[in-house]
């Protein structure tokens, strides 16, 4: 929140490597420390804290750090740290003053061999756990694994049908199921041992939709790594396109970026700790090319083919009550398909503008995201 006259929040100004320190002692919202803060969620994450008056810490690698700061650049209560290795790292410093944490960071597939990747899944959340607990943060808000593989109904205590052996087969998708899958499991065990921490995860299924306000500054030039799975949107864009994701289920980034903060103050002190979560709509994307085509008539031209597209016949069943009751989150209150696929088209038009007028060239990729 920004600082008023009823606030005490104050920031001394330090050397480029420490910290800004943050007097909590009054304040109603905790500063929340965000894993992940430049990615396509931990963005949105970030943004929609801010928006709700939330003094944030954003972490990042590399040159994402810079990036993140000069996005968020007129928000006084954000702050852009780095944290080169969550597995392993020194966060005292980093989690100084923290209330709450946001761990939207994930693995990407491909990144490392499968041994070394599995490892580092559950040795980073779990070390950022320790680290929290050691800080006297008081609440702990992660993204699970992805609701993507079961064919029917998906609860709280399903799992994807994946083994570290599999896992270890060669294939970077499975790969990067599994990392979600035994980093949560290590998660909730941790959960159980340490109840001093209130600890949430919520598993969404494929996340798309448009990206928050300054995530141009993230991608001053094309970089399609960072669009992560808004990136089968994008690829909507290309007319020869044949890439789509693997299965069905998707749920907008905006609601999944509310229901983590929601995670933060829940309802009920007995609130479940592992919580699917799901659009209720269908994301159909032949349905999605015919929105664009219609609504944006001037794209027509490089819409991917919708006969290449695949038809879902499988819907995965989430009971959404328990987000509800729990969290909040009313059941008529989550993002259309369409809304979602517009709303991102638009803000890919945006980039893509912004890049224009740099002189950049760029097409939208043949690869797939993922």
């Amino acid at each position: 929140m920004s600082p008023s006259k009823s606030s005490t929040v104050s920031y001394q100004l330090l050397n480029s490597n420490q910290l800004h320190r943050f007097d909590m002692s009054t304040e109603t919202k905790p500063l929340v420390f965000v894993t992940g803060a430049s990615g396509f969620l931990g963005f949105e994450v970030v943004y929609q804290l801010l928006q709700a008056g939330y003094p944030v810490r954003g972490a990042a690698r590399g040159r994402k750090v810079p990036l993140l700061k000069k996005a968020f650049e007129k928000y006084p209560q954000f702050e852009a740290v780095e944290v080169a290795d969550v597995a392993s790292g020194d966060f005292s410093t980093a989690f100084d003053g923290v209330g709450a944490i946001i761990h939207t960071a994930a693995p990407l597939p491909g990144r490392a061999d499968g041994e070394t990747a599995l490892k580092s899944a559950v040795e980073g959340s779990l070390h950022i756990l320790r680290e929290a607990r050691k800080a006297g943060v008081k609440k702990f808000v992660a993204t699970g694994s992805t609701v993507t593989f079961p064919e029917n109904a998906y609860g709280p205590n399903d799992w994807v049908p994946v083994t570290k052996e599999q896992a270890l087969e060669g294939n970077a998708f499975v790969l990067y199921i599994a990392e979600k899958k035994f980093g949560e499991q290590a998660v909730l065990a941790f959960a159980e041992e340490h109840p001093e921490i209130d600890i949430t995860v919520f598993c969404p299924p494929w996340i798309f939709g448009p990206f928050s306000p300054g995530f141009e500054h993230i991608v001053p030039e094309p970089d399609f790594a960072a669009f992560s799975t808004n990136g089968f949107v994008y690829q909507l864009l290309r007319a020869d396109n044949v890439n789509y994701n693997y299965s069905p289920g998707m749920l907008d980034v905006r609601d999944v970026a509310r229901v983590h903060i929601a995670g933060l103050n829940p309802l009920t002190a007995d609130h479940p700790r592992r919580v699917p979560v799901i659009s209720q709509y269908p994301n159909d994307w032949r349905e999605a090319i015919r929105f664009i085509s219609e609504a944006r008539p001037e794209l027509r031209a490089r819409l991917a083919d919708p006969s290449k597209a695949p038809v879902w016949t499988t819907p995965r069943a989430v009971d959404l009550a328990p987000v509800e009751k729990a969290f909040g989150i009313k059941l008529d209150s989550y993002k259309t398909w369409k809304e979602t696929i517009l709303d991102a088209v638009d803000r890919f038009i945006d980039l893509e503008n912004q890049w224009k007028a740099k002189g950049l060239k760029f097409e939208v990729p043949t690869a797939p995201p993922m």
